[in-house]
Protein backbone atom coordinates (compact mmCIF):
# COMPACT_ATOMS: atom_id res chain seq x y z
CA UNK A 1 0.00 0.00 0.00
CA UNK A 2 0.95 3.23 -1.17
CA UNK A 3 -0.60 6.47 -0.14
CA UNK A 4 0.84 10.31 -0.60
CA UNK A 5 1.75 11.63 3.14
CA UNK A 6 -0.86 12.79 5.05
CA UNK A 7 0.08 15.79 6.80
CA UNK A 8 -2.04 15.92 10.11
CA UNK A 9 -1.82 19.83 10.58
CA UNK A 10 -3.07 20.35 6.96
CA UNK A 11 -5.94 17.43 6.61
CA UNK A 12 -9.34 16.65 7.20
CA UNK A 13 -10.26 13.15 7.04
CA UNK A 14 -13.14 11.61 6.41
CA UNK A 15 -14.07 7.65 6.69
CA UNK A 16 -16.67 5.52 5.22
CA UNK A 17 -17.40 2.95 7.66
CA UNK A 18 -18.83 -0.28 6.25
CA UNK A 19 -16.57 -2.23 3.58
CA UNK A 20 -13.98 0.83 4.80
CA UNK A 21 -13.67 0.40 8.63
CA UNK A 22 -15.86 -2.40 9.14
CA UNK A 23 -15.96 -5.33 7.00
CA UNK A 24 -20.06 -5.51 5.56
CA UNK A 25 -21.83 -8.53 7.20
CA UNK A 26 -25.13 -10.03 6.03
CA UNK A 27 -27.51 -8.20 8.93
CA UNK A 28 -26.53 -4.30 9.56
CA UNK A 29 -27.52 -4.73 12.70
CA UNK A 30 -24.67 -7.21 13.91
CA UNK A 31 -21.90 -4.79 12.88
CA UNK A 32 -20.10 -3.41 16.23
CA UNK A 33 -16.42 -1.45 16.67
CA UNK A 34 -13.56 -3.24 18.32
CA UNK A 35 -12.23 -1.23 21.27
CA UNK A 36 -8.87 -0.92 19.07
CA UNK A 37 -10.87 0.84 16.10
CA UNK A 38 -12.47 3.08 18.18
CA UNK A 39 -8.97 4.32 20.19
CA UNK A 40 -7.98 4.26 16.90
CA UNK A 41 -10.69 6.81 15.61
CA UNK A 42 -10.51 9.01 18.74
CA UNK A 43 -6.60 9.10 18.37
CA UNK A 44 -6.81 10.19 14.67
CA UNK A 45 -9.42 12.88 15.73
CA UNK A 46 -6.99 14.39 18.49
CA UNK A 47 -3.87 14.88 15.81
CA UNK A 48 -5.89 16.12 13.23
CA UNK A 49 -7.53 18.59 16.17
CA UNK A 50 -10.91 17.42 15.53
CA UNK A 51 -10.63 17.60 11.45
CA UNK A 52 -12.55 14.13 11.43
CA UNK A 53 -15.59 13.17 10.58
CA UNK A 54 -17.47 9.38 9.64
CA UNK A 55 -19.65 9.33 6.51
CA UNK A 56 -22.05 7.22 6.06
CA UNK A 57 -25.28 5.93 4.97
CA UNK A 58 -26.17 4.39 8.28
CA UNK A 59 -28.05 6.98 10.41
CA UNK A 60 -26.38 8.85 13.17
CA UNK A 61 -28.15 6.91 16.11
CA UNK A 62 -26.74 3.56 14.38
CA UNK A 63 -22.89 5.44 14.31
CA UNK A 64 -23.47 6.21 18.35
CA UNK A 65 -24.48 2.44 18.54
CA UNK A 66 -21.61 1.29 16.53
CA UNK A 67 -18.87 3.28 18.38
CA UNK A 68 -20.25 3.88 21.67
CA UNK A 69 -18.73 5.14 23.59
CA UNK A 70 -17.50 7.94 21.19
CA UNK A 71 -19.66 10.46 19.60
CA UNK A 72 -18.05 11.00 16.62
CA UNK A 73 -19.12 14.12 13.52
CA UNK A 74 -20.30 12.41 10.87
CA UNK A 75 -22.91 12.31 8.29
CA UNK A 76 -25.48 10.08 8.37
CA UNK A 77 -27.95 8.72 6.19
CA UNK A 78 -25.71 10.35 2.82
CA UNK A 79 -25.99 13.56 4.35
CA UNK A 80 -29.51 13.84 5.64
CA UNK A 81 -28.01 14.83 9.17
CA UNK A 82 -24.68 16.37 9.70
CA UNK A 83 -23.40 16.05 13.40
CA UNK A 84 -20.96 18.99 13.76
CA UNK A 85 -17.36 18.70 15.73
CA UNK A 86 -19.70 21.34 18.59
CA UNK A 87 -22.41 18.52 18.68
CA UNK A 88 -25.07 20.33 16.98
CA UNK A 89 -26.89 18.54 14.35
CA UNK A 90 -28.42 20.37 11.10
CA UNK A 91 -31.21 18.16 9.43
CA UNK A 92 -31.96 18.60 5.98
CA UNK A 93 -35.52 18.82 4.39
CA UNK A 94 -36.19 15.79 2.62
CA UNK A 95 -39.46 14.42 1.03
CA UNK A 96 -41.05 11.53 2.43
CA UNK A 97 -41.05 8.64 0.71
CA UNK A 98 -45.06 7.59 0.41
CA UNK A 99 -46.30 5.14 3.28
CA UNK A 100 -47.61 3.04 -0.22
CA UNK A 101 -44.13 2.81 -1.64
CA UNK A 102 -43.02 1.70 2.23
CA UNK A 103 -45.58 -1.17 2.41
CA UNK A 104 -45.17 -2.41 -0.93
CA UNK A 105 -41.63 -3.00 -0.16
CA UNK A 106 -42.05 -4.41 3.05
CA UNK A 107 -44.58 -6.65 1.89
CA UNK A 108 -42.17 -7.88 -0.85
CA UNK A 109 -39.52 -8.11 1.87
CA UNK A 110 -41.82 -10.48 4.17
CA UNK A 111 -43.12 -12.87 1.37
CA UNK A 112 -39.22 -13.84 0.25
CA UNK A 113 -37.19 -14.79 3.79
CA UNK A 114 -33.80 -13.49 3.31
CA UNK A 115 -34.88 -9.77 1.83
CA UNK A 116 -34.10 -7.02 4.86
CA UNK A 117 -36.04 -3.51 4.62
CA UNK A 118 -33.75 -1.25 6.39
CA UNK A 119 -35.93 2.34 6.69
CA UNK A 120 -33.56 5.34 6.42
CA UNK A 121 -34.68 9.25 7.11
CA UNK A 122 -36.08 10.06 4.15
CA UNK A 123 -35.79 6.32 2.16
CA UNK A 124 -35.41 3.08 2.28
CA UNK A 125 -32.67 0.09 1.39
CA UNK A 126 -33.71 -3.59 0.37
CA UNK A 127 -30.61 -5.63 1.36
CA UNK A 128 -30.43 -9.40 -0.57
CA UNK A 129 -26.81 -10.34 1.14
CA UNK A 130 -28.38 -12.85 3.23
CA UNK A 131 -30.15 -14.44 0.14
CA UNK A 132 -28.55 -13.25 -3.77
CA UNK A 133 -31.03 -15.61 -5.47
CA UNK A 134 -33.77 -13.39 -4.86
CA UNK A 135 -31.46 -10.15 -7.01
CA UNK A 136 -33.52 -10.01 -9.11
CA UNK A 137 -36.76 -9.52 -7.26
CA UNK A 138 -34.96 -7.40 -5.21
CA UNK A 139 -34.40 -5.36 -8.25
CA UNK A 140 -37.82 -5.92 -9.99
CA UNK A 141 -39.49 -4.05 -6.93
CA UNK A 142 -37.00 -1.58 -5.81
CA UNK A 143 -37.60 -0.35 -9.78
CA UNK A 144 -41.35 -0.46 -9.29
CA UNK A 145 -41.08 1.78 -6.02
CA UNK A 146 -38.44 4.43 -7.60
CA UNK A 147 -40.85 4.46 -10.04
CA UNK A 148 -44.01 5.32 -7.90
CA UNK A 149 -41.61 7.31 -5.46
CA UNK A 150 -41.13 10.14 -8.26
CA UNK A 151 -38.08 12.56 -9.36
CA UNK A 152 -37.12 13.22 -5.51
CA UNK A 153 -35.32 9.93 -5.01
CA UNK A 154 -32.81 8.02 -6.35
CA UNK A 155 -31.59 4.25 -6.82
CA UNK A 156 -28.29 4.15 -5.01
CA UNK A 157 -27.02 0.28 -6.29
CA UNK A 158 -24.53 -0.67 -3.33
CA UNK A 159 -22.88 -4.15 -2.52
CA UNK A 160 -25.92 -6.50 -2.30
CA UNK A 161 -28.25 -3.89 -1.34
CA UNK A 162 -30.48 -1.37 -3.35
CA UNK A 163 -31.22 1.63 -1.78
CA UNK A 164 -33.98 4.58 -2.34
CA UNK A 165 -32.82 7.67 -1.42
CA UNK A 166 -33.46 11.85 -1.33
CA UNK A 167 -31.78 13.06 -5.00
CA UNK A 168 -30.62 16.20 -3.31
CA UNK A 169 -28.29 15.04 -0.27
CA UNK A 170 -25.10 12.63 -1.13
CA UNK A 171 -21.61 11.89 0.81
CA UNK A 172 -20.16 15.14 -1.58
CA UNK A 173 -22.57 17.39 -0.39
CA UNK A 174 -21.67 16.18 2.85
CA UNK A 175 -18.19 16.51 2.76
CA UNK A 176 -18.67 20.17 1.38
CA UNK A 177 -20.62 20.67 4.55
CA UNK A 178 -18.08 19.55 6.65
CA UNK A 179 -15.44 21.60 4.81
CA UNK A 180 -17.17 25.22 5.24
CA UNK A 181 -16.88 24.55 9.40
CA UNK A 182 -14.12 26.00 10.52
CA UNK A 183 -12.64 23.08 12.01
CA UNK A 184 -12.26 22.00 8.67
CA UNK A 185 -11.68 24.68 6.75
CA UNK A 186 -8.27 25.57 4.92
CA UNK A 187 -7.54 21.88 5.51
CA UNK A 188 -7.20 19.35 2.83
CA UNK A 189 -9.88 16.81 2.46
CA UNK A 190 -8.55 13.11 2.87
CA UNK A 191 -11.81 10.53 2.47
CA UNK A 192 -11.87 6.77 2.35
CA UNK A 193 -14.65 4.94 0.83
CA UNK A 194 -15.38 1.67 -1.00
CA UNK A 195 -18.61 1.93 -2.81
CA UNK A 196 -20.82 3.10 -5.18
CA UNK A 197 -22.26 5.48 -2.60
CA UNK A 198 -18.77 6.94 -1.90
CA UNK A 199 -18.54 8.08 -5.64
CA UNK A 200 -19.40 11.65 -5.20
CA UNK A 201 -17.59 12.10 -1.95
CA UNK A 202 -14.23 11.16 -3.87
CA UNK A 203 -15.42 13.34 -7.01
CA UNK A 204 -15.77 16.29 -4.26
CA UNK A 205 -12.63 15.78 -2.68
CA UNK A 206 -10.81 15.66 -5.70
CA UNK A 207 -12.40 19.17 -7.47
CA UNK A 208 -11.22 20.54 -3.52
CA UNK A 209 -7.59 19.35 -4.64
CA UNK A 210 -7.78 16.69 -1.70
CA UNK A 211 -6.96 12.72 -1.43
CA UNK A 212 -9.27 10.17 -2.45
CA UNK A 213 -9.34 6.57 -1.37
CA UNK A 214 -10.87 3.75 -2.72
CA UNK A 215 -11.13 0.48 -0.47
CA UNK A 216 -10.97 -2.44 -3.25
CA UNK A 217 -10.31 -2.04 -6.98
CA UNK A 218 -10.10 1.61 -9.01
CA UNK A 219 -11.98 0.34 -11.56
CA UNK A 220 -15.05 2.60 -12.89
CA UNK A 221 -13.67 4.71 -9.32
CA UNK A 222 -13.30 8.80 -9.35
CA UNK A 223 -11.34 7.67 -6.72
CA UNK A 224 -7.49 8.63 -7.51
CA UNK A 225 -5.60 5.90 -4.55
CA UNK A 226 -6.60 2.66 -3.59
CA UNK A 227 -5.94 0.07 -0.89
CA UNK A 228 -6.96 -3.46 -0.87
CA UNK A 229 -8.93 -3.92 1.52
CA UNK A 230 -10.58 -3.07 5.42
CA UNK A 231 -7.65 -4.95 7.26
CA UNK A 232 -5.54 -2.20 4.96
CA UNK A 233 -7.51 0.70 6.32
CA UNK A 234 -7.35 -0.20 9.35
CA UNK A 235 -3.33 -0.75 9.49
CA UNK A 236 -2.88 2.53 8.38
CA UNK A 237 -4.87 4.02 10.81
CA UNK A 238 -3.41 2.76 13.57
CA UNK A 239 -0.20 3.92 12.09
CA UNK A 240 -1.52 6.96 12.21
CA UNK A 241 -2.45 6.80 16.02
CA UNK A 242 1.03 5.40 16.91
CA UNK A 243 2.58 8.63 15.39
CA UNK A 244 0.52 10.80 17.21
CA UNK A 245 1.46 9.08 20.50
CA UNK A 246 5.31 9.20 19.48
CA UNK A 247 4.80 12.92 17.94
Amino acid sequence: MSLPAIDPDRSALFLDVDGTLLDIVDHPADVVADDQLVRNVLAAEKRLAGAIALISGRTLAELDRIFAPASLPAAGTHGTEIRLPDGHIEHARTVPLDDDVVAMLKDVADRHPGLLLELKDGGVALHYRRAPQLETEARSAIDHALSAAGTDFRLIDGKMVLEIAPRAHHKGAALERFMRDPVYADRLPVFFGDDVTDEDGFAAVNAMGGISIKVGSLQGSAARHSVPDVAAVRRWLDSFGVARQSA
